[in-house]
């Protein structure tokens, strides 16, 4: 699978390596230099902020039950931001940790 960064012009070296060096964290994989989501990626140095917000998602998009999740809210620049959403607190913290000491400030 050939995987694009999200941002034009700005890419990472060895994308292939990166991605079979990145740690699996739910449906995403994050490494040192990017996060791997949908056939795409953002390089970490992109990123401007990160945040952990909590919410619930609804399968069925109606009322009723809906799963406890955790969002990733990050700023790299764009109009809007991009959200990653995991279910579990740990995963939401461990992707933030290699976030935040790896992007730029």
């Amino acid at each position: 699978m050939a995987w694009k960064s999200i941002l034009e012009g700005r890419t990472i070296d060895n994308v292939r390596e990166d991605r079979r060096d990145s740690v699996r964290v739910e449906q995403y994989r994050i490494s040192q230099q990017a996060v791997y989501f949908n056939g795409q990626y953002l390089p970490l140095s992109c990123i401007r902020e990160a945040s952990v917000v909590e919410s619930s998602f609804s399968p069925t998009m109606s009322c009723g039950k809906s799963i406890p999740v955790f969002k990733i809210r990050i700023d790299y620049g764009a109009d809007k931001p991009l959200i990653l959403m995991v279910e579990k607190r740990k995963n939401a913290d461990a992707m933030m940790e290699i976030i935040e000491a790896h992007k730029t400030t």
